[in-house]
């Protein structure tokens, strides 16, 4: 058996959730970002959808985590 394949099929699924946690996050904080001339009324609704998506991520991150049998 060829270690380095089992490794790399073992680290295939984490490296996915990790571009998607990182898509998930990157998205909301670039508008975020591109809105900063605005006023505070103008950002709340984006810092809202941000915190909700971003504990959403957070939340499928540690149920992935958990069913793998690994400490979140």
């Amino acid at each position: 058996m060829n270690t380095t394949t089992e490794q790399n099929t073992a680290a295939e699924p984490r490296a996915r959730l990790r571009r998607f946690a990182f898509a998930a996050v990157a998205v909301p904080t670039l508008m975020v970002g591109l809105a900063l001339p605005a006023n505070a009324a103008e950002l709340t609704p984006i810092a809202e959808a941000l915190d909700a998506t971003l504990a959403d991520t957070l939340s499928s991150i540690g149920a992935a985590l958990d069913a793998l049998g690994l400490a979140a």
